[in-house]
Order: structure tokens, then C-alpha cells, then sequence
């Protein structure tokens, strides 16, 4: 299944993502979070930082839904909730001016990780876990926002341009069952930026 996935179909990962984005952005509509979006920093030489010239020298880390190791270069270098096993997939939807930085691990039937939502100068950072096994009536969690940081290497961004950001935070989610969750990220990303129809 994997390798007709990567093989017959090569644009398959972006229709994931587009699901696995379009239920995230659903699932977010619907969340009452008591965080707010915050300004973002500026800083144009951050694509300058050393942590970016060792991630040209690395392969990207291989997805649960990939055939083979891919070709393309490292495109992060964090920790989230103790893993690095991240990769970065930086969008913008059609007809939408708010460019959505998915940093995300696809094991093949799930999808997780964390989403950055940046518009107008402000940010907000969204920890998500989507599966296969959807429940209709589940209820989405809420999040409290302890601490957030986020700076990019400019403050405007369209389709095809190249993004450098560090981001850093701790959230709070509080689940439909009761369950009291902490995330926590920090860490470097890049990737070149996709308009998906």
C-alpha cells in the first residue's frame, strides 16, 4: 500500500495532508480555546543559522508513508512532546490568505504533531492527533497557553517562498475524557511553501 501510494500516486501526501489540514482546521473552528494569537518576531537573517546549513547536509526523516527514504534535505530540527521524528509541510489554502505550517509525523494511518496558523502578522500554535478512526461525536479539547515564541525570517509570506522559523512553546490541552495533557515543542523549521486547491 505504501509504495503504490509514493509510486502510482506521487501527489498522494499532499491530498493527506489536505485531509489531515482540512479536519485539523474543522476541529479548530469548533474548539473554544482560551489562547489568543500572538505577534511573531522578525529576524531576516535566521535562514543564516548554523542548525539550517547542518539540515542541508541531512536526508529528510522517513514517514510511515513512505516506500523508500526520500531525497529531499532535513526539514526540521525540534523536539515535541519528546520526539523529533517531525517533518515540515508549509501551505496555503486556496482562497485563504493565512499560511498554515504543519509540522506533522504521518505513520500511515494517523497523522500528529503540531500546526502553526500565521496571518496578518500574528500566530497561533495548535498540537493535533488525527486518525483513521474518526468518532462523529467526539468533542474537541481546549488549550491553555503558559508560553508561546515564534520568530520567521520575514513577515510576508505567498506560495513558493522559502520559510525559516523557530518556534517554542507550552500548551495545555484538556480533553473531552476528563484527561489533562501538557505539549511542548521547541525547535527550528523550514520547507518551501504549497498552494493546495
Amino acid at each position: 500500500m505504501n509504495y503504490l501510494l509514493s509510486k502510482t500516486y506521487p501527489s498522494m501526501k499532499f491530498k493527506i495532508l489536505a485531509l489531515t489540514l482540512s479536519l485539523f482546521l474543522l476541529n479548530c473552528s469548533k474548539e473554544k480555546s482560551k489562547s489568543k494569537r500572538l505577534p511573531f518576531s522578525v529576524d531576516k537573517n535566521l535562514k543564516n543559522n548554523p542548525v539550517f546549513k547542518k539540515m542541508e547536509s541531512e536526508n529528510e526523516i522517513q514517514m510511515g508513508i513512505d516506500s523508500e527514504p526520500p531525497k529531499s534535505k532535513k526539514t526540521t530540527q525540534l523536539i515535541f512532546n519528546i520526539s523529533s521524528e517531525y517533518i515540515c509541510e508549509p501551505v496555503f489554502w486556496k482562497n485563504t490568505d493565512t499560511l498554515n505550517v504543519n509540522i506533522v509525523n504521518h505513520s500511515g494511518f494517523s497523522s500528529g504533531g503540531f500546526n502553526i496558523q500565521i496571518h496578518d502578522g500574528t500566530y497561533e500554535v495548535s498540537p493535533y492527533h488525527i486518525s483513521d478512526d474518526l468518532a462523529d461525536n467526539e468533542k474537541s479539547s481546549t488549550f491553555k497557553n503558559p508560553k508561546q515564541k515564534l520568530i520567521l525570517n520575514q513577515a510576508v509570506y505567498r506560495p513558493n517562498d522559502s520559510i525559516y522559523g523557530y518556534v517554542e512553546f507550552e500548551k495545555t490541552e484538556y480533553d473531552s475524557y476528563g484527561n489533562i495533557i501538557p505539549h511542548k515543542g521547541k525547535g527550528y523549521f523550514r520547507g518551501k511553501i504549497e498552494y493546495v486547491k
